[in-house]
């Protein structure tokens, strides 16, 4: 047999058990239809509260069937408050007065990983159907703006492209994707995560947030290793009661069930693929946010929805920031896709190819380049008219780091415009990959060129570099927020395991 036929029937084979694997990991981790269940509406038929029927009141809402059982339901919704944004977008739900957006934010997790089809068995996707069947006469609108190996920093900076900016409703899914800070004061992903809600509460829309928690990824690996409190969402949980927004737990949902009781249907390797949920893990999701808009929409009935909480929550301004002088940049421009090749001054540049290292349906698109001298020219509008010519601005480029074949780049302002030049190396040890921001200080100018360029030195014994986009700020004290720090701790962006 030829060497050549022997390597093709290897690479079957190896494809083979790729397969296998993750038809394995589907049937693991798929639904039980026979744990789910529906709370009785004969029950509640009886039952009146101001003359109305809650059963025929409620019948929209109460048409879904749990996976969780209730007392997890009730703990998995780990911060409930006032949430009087919350109430507004329920109550519009039931009355069925008006259109309504729905939104998520996020990363791999929110945007399907691990669901054996993110279009129909991810949690928000689930959310997202169930939501138009139960209210087939009302207009609603469903946006996922996930974006996969992304921290809550990027989004900060992004917003705009993509939550629509009169949303009504958004979910808000990072602890994954921001790692660990483990100081209870000073706390940057907290800070960062602060800013994204601030953002979204002062969208047009003044939209009601949640916070969707997922364990952190040792603790999705079947409970071993990882004790309960070591995540970031307890900390987080501050800025949900500081600003009244709701915060969800599949940690506190499912511990119990997978680590403690190690109920059959309910282990951590049933839930999740691996640090992903599978799609029993997605169901859950949904559980917990189908849950919450029954429980508040029986608040509505016990306490009507008045004139005082419409003119109050309308009228009332977004408070001063928990961590004092940490709000959102007043300006930004992100680039990224079409408007990023825009600014790539393609008859300039030597060595870059743009290119989709992912697939159709999860595409990675950047430029990228192998070999050392390649060089990648940009050309950016930097001028801010409302700042003095003499302050300066911050650009960000994203970059991927991984563990395998990266090599180190150069950053300078060749013309146009001035800046400190920055050398980056895109190699790290740990066994993981993930787009990261390197930060240029600039001055003003209408045509900034910024070449980027392969250096012959690598730590790696490879050359690859990728930039898929950038962002031009304003506001200097943005800079700690993104510039540095996961170099610093070596683990606050990172994503394991899911490569952009």
């Amino acid at each position: 047999m030829k060497l050549d036929s022997v390597f093709f029937i290897v690479v079957l084979l190896f494809i083979g058990l790729i397969l296998v694997g993750a038809e394995s990991e589907m049937e693991r981790t798929k639904v039980n239809e026979a744990k789910l269940w529906q709370r009785d509406t004969h029950q509640m038929a009886s039952v009146e509260i101001n003359k109305a029927a809650i059963g025929g009141v409620l019948a929209p809402l109460l048409s879904y069937k749990f996976l969780l059982p209730m007392p997890q339901l009730r703990a998995g919704l780990a911060y409930a408050g006032s949430r009087a944004r919350l109430r507004r977008f329920v109550r519009d739900l039931i009355h069925g007065n008006k259109p309504l957006k729905i939104g998520a934010l996020g990363g791999s997790v929110t945007w399907g990983q691990g669901a054996s089809n993110r279009a129909t068995t991810s949690w928000f996707s689930v959310v997202a159907h169930w939501l138009t069947a139960a209210f087939p006469s009302i207009n609603i609108t469903a946006r996922n703006g996930a974006v996969p190996a992304t921290p809550a920093s990027f989004m900060v900076m992004c917003l705009d492209h993509f939550v629509d900016p009169d949303v009504d409703l958004v979910f808000l899914e990072y602890i994954l994707n921001n790692g660990l800070d483990d100081r209870v004061f000073d706390n940057q992903v907290i800070q960062v995560m602060e800013r994204l809600i601030r953002k979204l509460l002062d969208l047009p829309g003044k939209p009601a947030v949640v916070m969707m928690q997922v364990p952190t990824h040792s603790m999705a690996r079947y409970g071993d290793g990882v004790r309960f409190h070591h995540t970031m969402e307890d900390l987080e949980g501050a800025l949900a009661q500081y600003y009244d927004v709701q915060y969800l737990s599949l940690r506190t949902a499912l511990y119990r069930l997978a680590a403690i009781d190690r109920e059959d249907g309910f282990l951590w390797d049933q839930m999740f693929v691996d640090h992903h949920p599978g799609d029993s893990g997605h169901r859950v999701m949904a559980d917990l946010v189908i849950y919450m808009l029954q429980d508040t929409a029986l608040d509505l009935l016990l306490d009507p929805w008045s004139y005082t909480e419409q003119r109050g929550e309308q009228e009332k301004p977004l408070q001063v920031p928990m961590y004092s002088g940490n709000v959102a940049p007043a300006a930004a421009m992100c680039l990224c896709g079409d408007l990023f090749s825009s600014a790539v001054a393609s008859n300039a540049s030597e060595g870059f190819a743009f290119v989709n290292e992912g697939s159709e349906w999860k595409p990675r698109w950047g430029y990228v380049a192998t070999q050392p001298r390649a060089r990648l020219v940009m050309r950016f509008d930097t001028r801010r008219p409302h700042l003095p010519p003499d302050h300066r601005v911050s650009l960000y480029l994203h970059y991927l780091k991984s563990y395998e074949h990266m090599g180190v780049v150069n950053l300078s302002c060749t013309s146009g415009c001035w800046c400190d030049t920055v050398e980056v190396d895109a190699h790290i040890t740990e066994h993981w990959s993930q787009m990261y921001q390197t930060r240029l200080v600039a001055t003003q100018s209408d045509s900034c060129e910024v070449t980027l360029t392969v250096l012959p030195k690598t730590s790696s014994g490879e050359h690859k570099f990728k930039v898929s986009g950038a962002i031009i700020s304003e506001d200097q004290s943005a800079a700690n927020m993104l510039d540095g720090t996961a170099d610093k701790t070596g683990r606050l962006y990172l994503d394991f395991n899911d490569s952009s």
